[in-house]
């Protein structure tokens, strides 16, 4: 009988259908068109249950579709087109320019579309981390490349949330409501109380990252393998080993790093996520705050600027304000992309200066959902097959090459 292969592992599945690499193929598992019909059916299941229980023809009728809505919807696509070219900066600076602009603009796609397609809870970041690697970035810098844009993007929404509350107080998380106690009150939305577990979980584990990278690996790698010493975590122990390796190459790629380089990283992820918000800001420009129906306008201008007494900027301030709010809680579902649980919840969050119109919120919601979730899920659907099928002609090219090599070296 011949011996094994040292690298048995790599099984040759080429009459399978299948790639011969297990991360590869794990890879494609998470975005698979099974989880892509997941995606889909969930949300649209909840878009076609709220338009059955709250679509009334006559209050669509009463939308106007004029130049002024087209131009806001305009402005929407924007800002759209502004988060995808900020992601594309910040992947162009982390890297050193690795990428060219059209590579960046392939890997955002694949990126986004990864963190649609798997629970939100969970994120793309490790489809990420494998199509960085298949693109012949260096692990080191691969590596550096996730966990920093993890890093950036949990102080984003550590601060800004901050900020924002000592500004707005409970406000910017509920509506209607006064008091953290009113957050915390069980008669009340679940949604206060998610925001605040959400905001802890938060800031817990982007401190241990923010230390563990930036002063010290030592101490927060003793921590993990410490906390999965234990008998029911120990199936956890080599991802805690995995993530405190991830740190220490981290820390070493960004050693020598300076802070131009941070704060430039950092202010691309503040107009990326800004621009992803912005987006609801003109819809309700469009739609709400300057609309050409009386009622609608009234009922917004009678809460923000009759109720709170809020000037023009803070009222755009406010609708920001929520949507993080709104984001933080949807980031721990477990559904694709938050699909289903984000469509509900934009109902509720945005019900005080959007009126009882249910007609128009749900117009709303899904002009919202398809800008910020389901374009990366159509795009996604005509890019990622592409990149895979390169991927996989590629690394065949090159086995075949090594083969070859190895054949005229005998």
């Amino acid at each position: 009988m011949s011996e094994q292969p040292k690298d048995s592992k790599k099984i040759d599945t080429r009459h399978t259908g299948q790639y011969d690499d297990p991360d590869f193929n794990k890879a494609l598992k998470s975005i698979s068109p099974g989880r892509i019909a997941l995606a889909v059916v969930i949300g649209l299941a909840v878009v076609v249950y709220m338009f059955v229980k709250e679509f009334n023809w006559d209050e669509f009728n009463k939308i106007q579709w004029n130049g002024h809505v087209f131009f806001w919807l305009g402005m929407a696509v924007v800002f759209m087109c502004t988060r995808h070219l900020s992601y594309m900066t910040r992947l162009r600076i982390v890297t050193n320019k690795f990428f060219s602009w059209k590579k960046c603009l392939e890997l955002i796609v694949v990126w986004e579309f990864s963190s649609a397609v798997t629970p939100t809870s969970v994120g793309g970041s490790a489809v990420a981390l494998f199509a960085l690697s298949q693109e012949k970035l260096p692990a080191g810098r691969t590596t550096m490349l996730v966990l920093y844009t993890v890093i950036l993007d949990t102080f984003f929404f550590l601060f800004f949330i901050l900020l924002l509350f000592l500004l707005f107080g409970p406000l910017m998380v509920q509506p209607g409501a006064q008091s953290i106690s009113d957050l915390l009150n069980p008669a009340n939305s679940i949604y206060g109380k998610v925001f605040f577990f959400a905001y802890a979980f938060m800031f817990i584990y982007g401190s241990l990252f923010f230390y563990g990278v930036f002063v010290s690996s030592k101490p927060i790698s003793k921590i993990l393998l410490f906390f999965t010493g234990f008998k029911f975590l120990k199936r956890f122990r080599s991802g805690a080993e995995k993530m405190a390796e991830e740190m220490r190459t981290t820390s070493v790629e960004l050693k020598n790093k300076t802070w131009l380089f941070h704060l430039k990283s950092f202010g691309v992820t503040i107009g990326a996520w800004t621009s992803k918000f912005m987006v609801l800001n003109c819809l309700i420009l469009g739609f709400v705050s300057m609309s050409s129906d009386p009622v609608v306008k009234q009922h917004y201008n009678e809460f923000m600027s009759g109720n709170l007494d809020l000037s023009w900027p803070l009222q755009q301030f406010l609708i920001y304000a929520r949507q993080l709010a709104m984001w933080i809680i949807t980031a721990i579902t477990p559904t694709p992309g938050g699909s289903g649980i984000a469509e509900n919840a934009f109902m509720i969050f945005h019900k005080d200066y959007i009126p009882a119109n249910a007609t128009l919120l749900l117009i709303m919601a899904v002009f919202w959902r398809f800008f910020t979730y389901y374009v990366y899920l159509i795009v996604g659907m005509i890019v990622v097959p592409n990149w895979v099928r390169k991927l996989i002609n590629r690394n065949k090219k090159e086995r075949a090459a090594k083969e070859l090599g190895f054949s005229e070296g005998n």
